[in-house]
């Protein structure tokens, strides 16, 4: 078994047909989206170096797990090859990625007495994993991953005065910083900082789609993943500007990205909500999705 950071933006390709091929093995038990791999590595870790967060395993099958630490979310994922689940490899990667978490948050002087994960509830072979480890279930709200057969959600109804389109292009990086930072206030969005996830590999400008009013404003935006082999796509993020709620534009745009999902080959859509939310977990049932897996928050003392 060899283990090694992450190398180049080939890895990326690589670690999303990984995941691909896990879940059409498991039938999604315990596995990201491969959207998710991209996301979390260059937007939830966007001011962090990639091959300092990133560790990936190899055997003679090819890769057999990869672990991406947060720092700033005192947290981490977790990925391994189905065959290969359970038993001592599993739980010294995960004895490596509590370690692993703490050293980056001590070293980029992130406070904290813990650390947090979320785990599908119908992984048991990981809930048994965490415990033998010294891992806790925590009294948050669980997360929901929320699914609909595309073909089932009625075409989007958009608000007049509003249209919806894919971003332009990287020149837009500026306005579409700004709504991003609206929507989700304390990101820390910057230009530059979306330039860079704009330019990153997994995402594409013609899939990230964004609702503007008749002089150009942007007010609502959703970024959308695909799994060619499982037909999924997945929406990560999705937001709305404070001055443009409350309008049924959020559905509309989530509405329209899945169908937009659709004509690229997608059969369902997925999209994740923390149960503490209402209002998100209102808009995606409004929108026609319904609960598909469960995660449960877990915690660890450190030290």
């Amino acid at each position: 078994m060899r283990r090694r950071s992450y190398e180049s933006d080939a890895d990326v390709a690589l670690l999303q047909a990984f995941n691909a091929t896990s879940i059409a093995a498991t039938g999604g038990c315990g596995y990201l989206h491969p959207g998710d791999i991209a996301h979390h590595l260059f937007t939830g870790n966007k001011s962090f170096e990639p091959a300092e967060v990133m560790t990936i395993w190899e055997d003679r099958s090819g890769v057999a797990a990869w672990m991406l630490v947060g720092p700033r979310h005192r947290s981490y994922d977790a990925q391994v090859r189905p065959d290969v689940r359970g038993g001592v490899f599993e739980r010294e990667l995960l004895e490596f990625a509590d370690v692993r978490t703490v050293e980056l948050m001590r070293y980029h002087g992130i406070e904290s007495d813990r650390m947090l994960a979320n785990v599908f509830r119908c992984d048991l072979v990981r809930v048994e994993l965490l415990a033998e480890i010294g891992w806790v279930p925590d009294a948050e709200p669980p997360y929901v991953i929320n699914r609909a057969r595309i073909a089932d959600l009625v075409d989007p109804v958009i608000p007049a005065g509003y249209s919806i389109r894919p971003v332009a292009g990287v020149d837009e990086a500026a306005a579409v910083a700004e709504l991003h930072g609206a929507a989700f206030p304390g990101a820390g969005w910057t230009t530059e900082l979306y330039r860079q996830v704009m330019e990153s590999p997994g995402y594409d400008t013609g899939r990230e789609l964004v609702a503007e009013t008749a002089d150009g404003a942007l007010a609502a935006f959703a970024v959308t993943w695909y799994d060619d082999l499982n037909r999924t796509g997945l929406l990560e993020a999705v937001g709305t500007h404070p001055d443009h709620q409350q309008r049924g534009l959020g559905r509309a745009v989530v509405r329209f990205a899945a169908h937009h999902m659709a004509a690229a080959g997608m059969e369902f859509a997925i999209v994740a909500n923390s149960a503490s939310n209402a209002a998100s977990e209102a808009l995606y049932r409004s929108a026609g999705f319904e609960p598909w897996h469960v995660l449960d928050g877990y915690e660890k003392a450190i030290g």
